[in-house]
């Protein structure tokens, strides 16, 4: 065997003797280099400005398994404009694309790395969790907007890791384990996305207050929302609970807040993990004020008159609240009112009121 031989296979015995601790005895079989390859595949994304550390392995004469080289590779690139390379060490620096070449013993391998301009910002949707132990979901899609205003999906290039063993991953979806909370932390690159994850106790009780609501138009109210866990702790789930409205139409729930709508009446059902409670919700027109049918009246002694009471809306609509309304007479000396009818006594003045649930409507009244 030549020199040459014996000195490369030299070489090579001291670069693995220097990254894999094995028995010296095994250096005996050692041989040739056969073939290396760079650990992340053919192909590499990388964003201006990130940098990324590749290591390469050999497949050696010899050796069953294969070995860790990379401290005696020599690198090089085909544009140094786009990437460059120092001990291994990978710099994007402009957007474009490069060829990146390993060297060991004369045997090459090498990585092509697509530079793309840096990422503005990184989004994940859902951008929290919450779920009930013993639970699952999917992992959250990504998108990341570049600094030129492009956006991307890289949901599919995401690396996910959790915080804690509260949760775990499995098959492509996060599992509550434990009550409390944890992070989900997805990787593209050297950029992170932080997803807050929730994991909490199983819910045997929701109750709702209050469970029937009287409403004017446009009027709000909020719902306050209990849940019991199966250990006896409660929980504010005011705002978490999911509700529907029977009737769309009269009264909606946002963020735990009820809206009046229109007039009429709806049934509210509301949803947490598998329990269900309703609230009952009448909205009603808005009295605005109560109108007479005279201003001021002028009787002579022993003459009558009836008067009309209307009820006015915020609406619009009027109705007739004569006979329900409670009348009364400031003189009763000078003339009497009963159910509207006026009756002029004597001579003076009074004032006949009419009252109506929370209106009243008053006028002079002159007996002469």
């Amino acid at each position: 065997m030549s020199r040459m031989k014996w000195a490369l296979r030299g070489m090579l015995a001291l670069i693995l003797a220097l990254t894999v601790t094995v028995p010296s005895s095994a250096w005996a079989a050692t041989g040739d280099v056969i073939s290396i390859e760079i650990t992340g595949g053919s192909s590499q994304k990388m964003s201006v400005g990130e940098t990324v550390s590749y290591q390469v392995m050999a497949t050696v004469e010899g050796l069953d398994n294969k070995q860790d080289v990379t401290g005696g590779v020599t690198w090089s690139t085909s544009n140094a404009k786009v990437v460059t390379v120092t001990k291994g060490k990978i710099k994007a620096i402009a957007a474009g694309e490069a060829t990146i070449i390993a060297q060991v013993s004369g045997v090459k391998a090498q990585v092509t790395v697509q530079v793309q301009d840096k990422i503005k910002s990184i989004k994940a949707s859902p951008s929290s969790y919450t779920f009930v132990k013993g639970n699952e979901g999917t992992l959250p899609k990504v998108t990341i907007t570049r600094v030129n205003g492009k956006e991307e999906d890289v949901t599919s290039d995401i690396v996910w890791a959790v915080s804690n063993n509260l949760a775990v991953l499995e098959n492509g979806k996060i599992k509550g384990i434990t009550p409390g909370r944890v992070l989900l932390q997805g990787k593209y690159g050297s950029t992170t996305v932080k997803v807050p994850v929730a994991v909490t106790d199983i819910i045997t009780k929701v109750e709702v207050t209050p469970a029937t609501m009287e409403l004017g138009l446009k009027k709000s109210k909020a719902l306050k929302v209990i849940g019991t866990y199966s250990n006896g702790k409660t929980v504010n789930l005011s705002k978490s609970i999911v509700w529907t409205s029977s009737n769309p139409s009269v009264a909606a729930v946002k963020n735990g807040t009820v809206k009046a709508l229109t007039e009429g009446q709806t049934t509210l059902t509301g949803t947490y993990q598998n329990q269900t409670v309703t609230a009952a919700v009448n909205v009603v027109p808005t009295l605005q004020k109560l109108v007479m049918g005279q201003k001021s009246l002028v009787l002579s002694p022993q003459s009558s008159i009836t008067l009309g009471v209307m009820a006015q809306y915020d609406t619009g609509k009027t109705t007739m609240v004569t006979s329900s309304a409670v009348w009364s007479s400031s003189k009763p000396g000078v003339a009497t009112v009963t159910n509207g009818k006026i009756v002029a006594v004597s001579k003076g003045k009074t004032s006949i009121t009419a009252k109506w649930g929370n209106k009243k409507v008053t006028i002079p009244v002159t007996v002469k």
